[in-house]
């Protein structure tokens, strides 16, 4: 990490070209998050639109096979006569016979209506539910249904009781081995509009949740009808059809969901179910208006699963792509940016080992091409052009002085050792001249001593020798003076010459 850090900080190049990438990214981030954002928005109210869609052509789905059975029933039944029991067992055949999605037909009547039978139920049912081909299995007839008395099963009981026409649970508080139901059940009114017996119509479950699921919109969507006990009347896979209730399976955000989906509103809500993630879109299940139809409410609740890759899938995969566009958008960037930079700033690198050339004595270095741009580079290495040819002109100037200072140090030198060996020869001849005025000088001197020991009884022959040689040796010391004088004089004018 250390080494990455000083290469950075070293290189120029490469950490401008972080920065701008950087920089980049940060606004790329926050415009791809607020894209996303109201994307996944979008996406979501789009998936809330289909959902209900969804929801409501399920619903109508299941209305459409409801009323069809109801239509079914409904044209019989307008037309039934009541006075012979035999015509129950054609009317209950025919009802099956014409609609595929009815599996059997009931009409019973209240104990002692027909002379002769305490008891009278017709039920014809088809005896093969899950055939390949329903709609052809046989259809056959029974006197009985279920393992109970059908004055004790609710379908008759209720429909007695309530003198009305009902969707109900036929097998409901009865233990059997018939397949999951659901039927309609109608009251059959005598003249003063009391009931007198019941037509009971009943619907395969299994045979609707397959119909229905294969309508499914989406390859993992769901779609599960539950009646107001929170048993399943529509279910996607069909294993839990009056097996168990919704409430009972596991999981708390599924019970969540249930309870959600049975309260009668209507919404969304997330949950989960081994570890995927679903959203169930639910609402009350509403009865088309038709004429001649019971409205009642049948406090059932239909529901619509779809995984959460069916509702963000798209987004998913779009986040996915745009963002490896992204990491690809911002590597083609870094290495353009790098590249042009890395160009751009070439000069600075070459002025660089320029300067270090430079400081290290070589002034005359040969400089790199100009910069053809006149950008702040460009300007920078004229200038930088310029200042090396006068520094280079400078230095130059520097050395011819140092040579020219060297030479007259040289020829000073010379001069003063010519002028310290004039000098020494000066005071030798002095020296030498001062000896040769010694010896008059002491003749002199002596000369002078006789002469004041002379009196006038001297001979004048003798003080005009001595006066002679006082004179001799005197005009001596006075030429070696004028030799010292005319010296002198010539040195005088020589360094005045020189001088000038």
């Amino acid at each position: 990490m250390s080494k990455l850090t000083e290469k950075i900080k070293r290189d120029l190049p490469l950490r401008i070209s972080l920065m701008i990438v950087f920089a980049m990214s940060l606004l790329l981030t926050v415009t791809l998050l607020i894209m996303l954002r109201y994307s996944r928005k979008s996406l979501k109210e789009d998936a809330l639109s289909r959902a209900t869609t969804a929801l409501d052509r399920a619903n109508n789905n299941i209305d459409n096979i409801l009323l069809s059975v109801e239509e079914t029933v409904g044209n019989i039944y307008f037309n039934m006569k009541y006075d012979k029991p035999e015509r129950m067992y054609t009317y209950t055949y025919k009802i099956v016979e014409t609609n595929p999605y009815i599996t059997g037909c009931a009409i019973a009547f209240k104990p002692g209506y027909f002379k002769g039978h305490d008891e009278f139920m017709a039920y014809a049912h088809r005896i093969d539910s899950t055939h390949q081909n329903y709609a052809n299995a046989p259809i056959v007839h029974s006197d009985t249904f279920g393992i109970r008395s059908y004055t004790r099963q609710i379908w008759y009981t209720r429909t007695m009781t309530m003198n009305k026409t009902i969707w109900l649970n036929p097998l409901a508080g009865m233990k059997s081995d018939i397949e999951p139901l659901i039927a309609v059940s109608a009251p059959i009114p005598d003249a003063e509009g009391e009931p007198i017996g019941v037509i009971c119509t009943f619907l395969s479950t299994s045979l609707l949740s397959e119909v229905i699921a294969s309508a499914k919109p989406s390859p993992n969507s769901y779609c599960a009808l539950l009646d107001r006990y929170g048993s399943f009347i529509v279910d996607p896979t069909g294993g839990y059809l009056s097996k168990t209730k919704a409430m009972n399976l596991p999981g708390a955000s599924v019970k969540q969901a249930v309870k959600s989906m049975m309260s009668g509103d209507k919404g969304y809500l997330p949950f989960e179910i081994n570890d995927h993630d679903f959203y169930l879109f639910y609402k009350p299940f509403v009865l088309a208006d038709v004429p001649y139809r019971s409205l009642d409410d049948l406090g059932w609740s239909i529901g619509v699963v779809f995984s959460e890759d069916d509702i963000f899938g798209e987004y998913n995969a779009l986040f996915n792509f745009v963002l490896i566009i992204a990491i690809i958008g911002m590597g083609v960037i870094y290495l353009h940016t790098s590249l042009i930079i890395r160009h751009r700033l070439k000069p600075l690198e070459q002025l660089t080992h320029l300067t270090e050339r430079i400081a290290q004595g070589h002034y005359n270095e040969p400089l790199p091409s100009r910069h053809r741009n006149e950008d702040e580079i460009g300007m920078l290495q004229g200038h930088f052009q310029r200042m090396q040819h006068s520094v280079s002109a400078n230095i130059n100037e520097l050395h011819e002085l140092t040579d020219t200072i060297q030479e007259r140090s040289k020829e000073l030198h010379i001069a003063y050792k010519k002028a310290k060996k004039a000098d020494h020869m000066k005071t030798v001849f002095l020296h030498n001249m001062t000896d040769q005025m010694v010896a008059p000088t002491f003749a002199i001197s002596e000369d002078v001593k006789k002469m004041s020991h002379y009196d006038e009884s001297a001979s004048p022959q003798t003080i005009n020798q001595l006066v002679d040689n006082i004179q001799q040796n005197g005009n001596t010391i006075t030429q070696i003076l004028n030799n010292l004088i005319n010296l002198s004089e010539k040195e005088m004018e020589q360094e005045k010459g020189g001088e000038l």
